[in-house]
């Protein structure tokens, strides 16, 4: 089964107040304190829908298991018998957790300053009690995530200017993920945040240095 978690879903965020003024630099390097997150760049909508198939193919797998979090099963069990598809789907996956990289590719893609992502867990290997994806969007990106948000059934934490976008399941979030890629249009056509501009010069200098 794909864990689900007790938490109460509100939309607690003013747009007026997010957190502005993000430079490449920033969102390349990292501004916030979660410093095990690395910046997922400017996929293109192709990697993103690449990565929800590969997510959807694991969460069909895991509802299909009787274990508390099948996706950690099939997970183990991939690595041990198939170790090179096991670091394909890692690679396709950013190196984020299964059920909320999607949604993290996906708001990159939007243009928006992803700075975290866990799917939560049934164990103490996750670092959230449940699954959330930190983002800071414009308000104009964040006006139309909102709706989106709504319609997925997940929720929104806004703390310091900074979103937690949120859900009871990692099946929520996954939702999320696809909702913006039919959207992705209305995204294009919004102009782009300033810190896009030299963020994949600041990223080749940090992975130069």
């Amino acid at each position: 089964m794909v864990p689900e978690f007790d938490v109460e879903i509100r939309h607690r965020h003013e747009l007026s107040d997010l957190l502005s003024g993000l430079t490449a630099a920033d969102v390349a390097g990292g501004f916030t304190e979660h410093h095990d997150y690395h910046c997922l760049g400017l996929p293109s909508w192709a990697e993103v829908e690449e990565c929800l198939a590969r997510e959807a193919a694991v969460l069909e797998e895991a509802t299909s298991s009787d274990a508390p979090d099948g996706v950690e099963v099939f997970l183990e069990a991939i690595l041990e018998s198939d170790d090179l598809g096991y670091f394909d789907l890692m690679c396709v996956l950013q190196g984020n957790d299964v059920g909320v990289a999607g949604l993290s590719l996906a708001l990159s893609a939007a243009r928006t300053a992803t700075f975290y992502s866990c799917s939560g867990g049934v164990d103490n290997n996750h670092h959230a009690s449940y699954p959330m994806v930190g983002v800071v969007p414009d308000a104009l990106r964040g006006a139309l995530i909102t709706e989106l948000v709504k319609l997925a059934h997940c929720g929104i934490d806004q703390q310091r200017g900074r979103w937690y976008l949120y859900g009871r399941s990692v099946t929520a979030l996954h939702a999320l993920g696809q909702a913006i890629v039919k959207h992705r249009s209305a995204f294009d056509a919004m102009p782009d945040p300033a810190w896009v501009g030299g963020l994949d010069e600041e990223l080749k200098r940090l992975n130069d240095s």
